[in-house]
């Protein structure tokens, strides 16, 4: 349930001109815990063009009386059958401790992903999934105070360089025999390319598989995002250029290189395809990246 808004408060839900505002939302958030200003307007209606998000439905904006965007919530229902809906959540800083704020958000994400459960089976387990950065107290704390339970860490590797010799690798990895690298090439890997992620990935924690076909337009919607670049995807082939690993390297403002997604299928990762890759992404990006002072982060 939503709660009610203090007097001069309004909310609605988000339409397209609302991209900018809610970008820059995010960017006070992320900007006053340390990660930067990543948000864009393009990249935030790249993400709500989707044919399983519809903003009407599935998003909330919460204003201030004087017209400011002050928080929003948005739910993501993408799974078939929908055993998990994932919740995002936004408050600008200055109103984290606005108690009624996150009552209102967290009470309509709980709401809203409630419709899913007429299409989900009668015996499935169905849950509401949001997270939060291990730094973020504010709302770690607001999770655990609105009933959700802590069930998974991911952590996010890092490697300091601190000196021009360890920032810099003089050659890629080494492949075991018989296995080659190329960089992706859009429109003509992708069919070959699901399958062997959803392959890496099948154990993966969350994951339902899904249609071949659903898999497939979800990675085309990919890569025509803005900023993706296929030369800064990495397969490693057979010899019948059959995929057995998935690397990804991505490019933030340095000093930082980050590497965003690797996969090895099981045949071929004792053969040591997946360290490989990881050093061959590294190697890569080596050449973008300051001499001393940068990390890497997988």
């Amino acid at each position: 349930m939503t709660h009610h808004l203090p007097d001069g408060h309004t909310a609605r839900s988000a339409t397209s001109d609302d991209a900018k505002r809610v970008a820059n939302l995010v960017n006070d958030q992320s900007e006053c815990a340390g990660r930067g200003r990543p948000a864009t307007p393009e990249r935030m209606l790249q993400h709500w063009d989707h044919p399983k998000f519809d903003p009407v439905t599935d998003s909330r904006l919460v204003f201030a009386p004087d017209g400011a965007l002050i928080g929003f919530a948005r739910i993501r229902d993408v799974k078939d059958p929908p055993v998990d809906v994932f919740g995002g959540f936004v408050v600008h800083p200055d109103h984290n401790e606005a108690s009624w704020l996150w009552d209102d958000l967290f009470g309509w994400m709980e709401a809203e992903a409630r419709r899913v459960i007429p299409k989900a089976p009668a015996d499935a387990r169905i849950a509401l999934v949001a997270g939060a950065p291990e730094s973020d107290m504010t709302e770690l704390r607001e999770l655990e105070r609105h009933g959700f339970d802590h069930s998974r860490t991911f952590h996010l590797m890092q490697v300091d360089f601190t000196t021009e010799s360890s920032a810099r690798r003089e050659e890629p990895g080494r492949w075991p025999e018989g296995i080659g690298v190329r960089e992706l090439t859009p429109g003509k890997d992708d069919e070959a390319l699901v399958p062997a992620w959803c392959e890496a990935f099948a154990n993966h924690y969350g994951i339902v598989k899904q249609p071949f076909e659903t898999e497939l337009e979800e990675w085309r919607r990919l890569m025509r995002e803005d900023g993706f670049d296929p030369t800064l995807w990495f397969l490693a082939t057979t010899a019948t250029m059959t995929p057995s690993s998935v690397c990804a390297s991505a490019t933030p403002p340095p000093p930082e290189t980050r590497i965003g997604r690797r996969s090895a299928m099981s045949a071929f990762a004792p053969r040591g395809v997946g360290a490989a890759s990881v050093e061959h992404c590294s190697f890569t990006r080596s050449a973008l990246l300051p001499s001393v002072g940068s990390r890497a982060l997988c």
